[in-house]
């Protein structure tokens, strides 16, 4: 049912986007659940050993023209000069750094001026900084090691080597006065916002203090972010990131249209695609496991599987998903496949249809989980 013959997708396309994840973190925040872990004596060496290794077989099983780099964590700033060098001369030698956009995660404790031009040298264009308030209180609720000043220094730095700046802030934290955290967001002189909802992740020190987020507090701090941001000249392109015109972050967009990407390090995810036009999803094992060289697990997506992840992902997007482009990607008509559930959340508010496009709506956005679950 709902079958379709052309496929849009080309698998000797090269990969143009890379993912490094960096695990080593000052300390571990109270509300995450990512795969971090602190530095001890020979750590990093071996840490870059394995990334060593792990690029060396990705190059012989894949082409690469990166358009996109991104390194991530943890807390890839954490690393010491000599150690980030290395880390991205083993990206140059086994796959290339021509890369339009090179992204930078920083935490503001790990920075200094000199640093972050450094960092700059290094071939980084963009980078995002964790700051998450801009009100010390809040920032000791979610036990982050730095203050705002350290904050609003390190933007200041990054932004004077002419390097996109973006930062990341998270809403409702408990005492939190979220108009004035956007507020002093706005005034940073920063190029885009992520703004994401506190989440209580299961095994975290939040989660095991029962913290919870109603559902109308999400709302309300979800309205007020894109009110707030959108009259600051922010335009919200995806369900939690607004910037301006060049500061959009190319390389999340690349995962949200479902292009293929390798991840690397622990825990890190791929989605790649066979010589037979099968899509893969891959995750690398967690760090200990990795470090041994445990290899990845991975799972080729049946066509309605396919399916389900490119409306999960594109419906993101503001703009929404192309039905004839996801039809083509996962060889299934999606107006057919999906005609109930589309009918359904249409009649209900939460998404609008014109043509082959559908998107969420302001008020779909609200609750993106139950319209893209629903797509499953």
């Amino acid at each position: 049912m709902g079958e379709v013959r052309e496929r849009r997708r080309r698998p000797t396309d090269p990969i143009r986007h890379l993912y490094v994840h960096v695990p080593f973190c000052p300390t571990v925040c109270p509300f995450c659940s990512f795969d971090v872990v602190e530095r001890r004596s020979g750590a990093v060496e071996e840490y870059l050993r394995r990334i060593e290794t792990e690029l060396a077989e990705l190059a012989d099983r894949h082409a690469f023209d990166l358009d996109t780099i991104y390194v991530g964590g943890g807390t890839p700033s954490y690393l010491r000069g000599a150690e980030l060098e290395r880390l991205c001369e083993l990206i140059r030698r086994h796959l290339g750094w021509a890369a339009v956009e090179s992204t930078l995660e920083v935490h503001p404790a790990t920075a200094s001026r000199l640093q972050v031009s450094r960092w700059r040298e290094l071939g980084f264009s963009r980078m995002s900084i964790g700051v998450q308030s801009f009100c010390d209180e809040v920032l000791g609720t979610l036990g982050r090691p730095h203050g705002v000043e350290d904050a609003r220094r390190t933007i200041d730095w990054c932004l004077d080597t002419g390097a996109t700046t973006s930062i990341d802030v998270i809403t409702c934290v408990p005492g939190q006065r979220l108009f004035a955290d956007l507020s002093a967001a706005l005034s940073a002189g920063i190029d885009q916002i992520s703004a994401y909802t506190l989440t209580i992740e299961e095994g975290t020190p939040f989660a095991a203090n029962g913290m919870t987020i109603a559902d109308d507090v999400e709302a309300r701090a979800l309205e007020l972010t894109t009110e707030v941001l959108a009259a600051g000249g922010f335009n919200r392109y995806e369900v939690s990131n607004y910037g301006r015109d060049s500061g959009r972050c190319e390389h999340n967009v690349a995962y949200w249209t479902h292009e293929p990407f390798i991840g690397v390090g622990p825990s890190a995810a791929s989605m790649t695609c066979s010589a037979d036009v099968e899509v893969t999803r891959q995750s690398n094992a967690p760090y200990a496991q990795w470090l041994r060289g445990e290899p990845p697990v991975a799972e080729v997506l049946s066509g309605r599987e396919l399916l389900g992840d490119l409306m999960l992902c594109g419906l993101r997007l503001v703009g929404g998903v192309d039905l004839d482009d996801v039809s083509l990607r996962c060889g299934l008509d999606a107006s057919q496949e999906l005609a109930h559930e589309i009918g359904q959340l249409s009649a209900d508010g939460l998404v609008e249809v014109n043509g082959h496009r559908i998107r969420a709506t302001t008020q779909g956005m609200l609750v993106l989980d139950r319209v893209a679950g629903s797509m499953l």
